[in-house]
């Protein structure tokens, strides 16, 4: 069938993020967008960028503290510069997985697939859980008025919710999966038994207070950070003076819904959030999108750094072994 050919996809997603940039452009003030960056300080510049960049370092930190909960030993600058390729891969093809999966390739040749994969995983659920769970405290403690905002407010406590139940359940597993399943041959009772080595993997690293405490902590570090360089940021530009739970809400709500996979790397979705839930809080149309393409190219600056790694690492690779096959046995 034509929907199941990752060509559909991919034409799909090229029409709706010309779509989303054709309606966001459409009223679009050329003149009054170009003032706004003639205006920005290098200071605040550089500054928002310091904060993006020290983002990705919480986040390979919080990688790196996953994977040594499941006993992986792996030194930080390692975890760093692979996650500096992933964002490379992530923000320069055509995937929002792209980047995991080179994740779990370079680092998995040495240390195992399955570690590395479970790793990854659980890390993708603690960004993305976490943010929406934050995004969904701020949006009721701000309590807002704006029906976008209140619809914005019930969408991600439903999210928050069904991701803490699901990733409850899917660790809380009996391990009896195989045995329920061996009717139907030993190739699912095989899926059956890697589905328990993965979430034992898994489950090892959730066991840690620790790694759950620098889960919460760098996201909650990030986005206030992130929130402050977005009230500086619409300052500048606009004078508009925003408080720092009402940034909050909307910087954590944006950054949960553009995950969804339906435009290139979330172009159009991401800049079109940013109109929408800014807007109720009076902020000018060309602002938000000046402060999210700055905000994005920073991203896309420090992803440029991975692709420098990706290639050296390319002309400096050696013959390998195969990997260790370090996962957990099932009891």
């Amino acid at each position: 069938m034509m929907w199941k050919r990752p060509a559909f996809w991919l034409t799909l997603q090229v029409g709706v993020t010309l779509a989303l940039l054709v309606l966001l452009f459409e009223t679009f003030d050329w003149r009054a967008f170009g003032v706004l960056f003639a205006r920005l300080p290098v200071s605040a510049y550089l500054a928002s960028l310091l904060v993006v960049l020290a983002g990705q370092l919480l986040y390979a930190w919080r990688w790196r503290m996953v994977l040594r909960a499941g006993n992986v030993p792996v030194r930080f600058r390692e975890v760093f510069s692979q996650y500096l390729i992933g964002m490379f891969v992530g923000n320069f093809l055509p995937s929002t997985v792209g980047g995991d999966v080179a994740k779990v390739y370079l680092l998995g040749r040495n240390h195992g697939y399955g570690p590395i994969t479970a790793s990854v995983v659980l890390d993708r659920m603690f960004g993305f859980g976490l943010a929406a769970m934050l995004a969904a405290c701020a949006l009721v403690m701000a309590a807002p008025t704006a029906p976008m905002l209140r619809l914005v407010r019930t969408v991600l406590v439903l999210v928050a919710a069904a991701t803490v139940l699901g990733s409850g359940v899917a660790l809380a597993g009996t391990g009896g999966l195989a045995r329920r399943v061996a009717r139907f041959g030993p190739r699912v009772t095989g899926w059956a038994d890697a589905l328990q080595r993965f979430r034992l993997s898994v489950l090892t690293a959730v066991r840690s207070p620790r790694v759950l405490l620098h889960a919460v902590g760098t996201v909650v570090v990030y986005f206030v950070l992130l929130s402050l360089v977005y009230r500086l940021l619409i300052v500048i530009m606009c004078g508009r003076q925003l408080g720092l739970l009402e940034t909050l809400m909307v910087v954590t709500s944006v950054s949960v819904m553009s995950n969804l996979p339906i435009s290139l790397n979330g172009l159009g979705v991401r800049e079109q959030l940013h109109v929408v839930l800014f807007e109720p809080l009076g902020v000018p149309k060309e602002v938000s999108v000046a402060v999210s393409l700055l905000l994005f190219s920073h991203t896309l600056l420090i992803s440029v750094v991975g692709g420098a790694l990706w290639m050296r690492s390319s002309r400096a690779r050696t013959p390998l072994s195969p990997p260790r096959d370090t996962e957990a046995q099932p009891p």
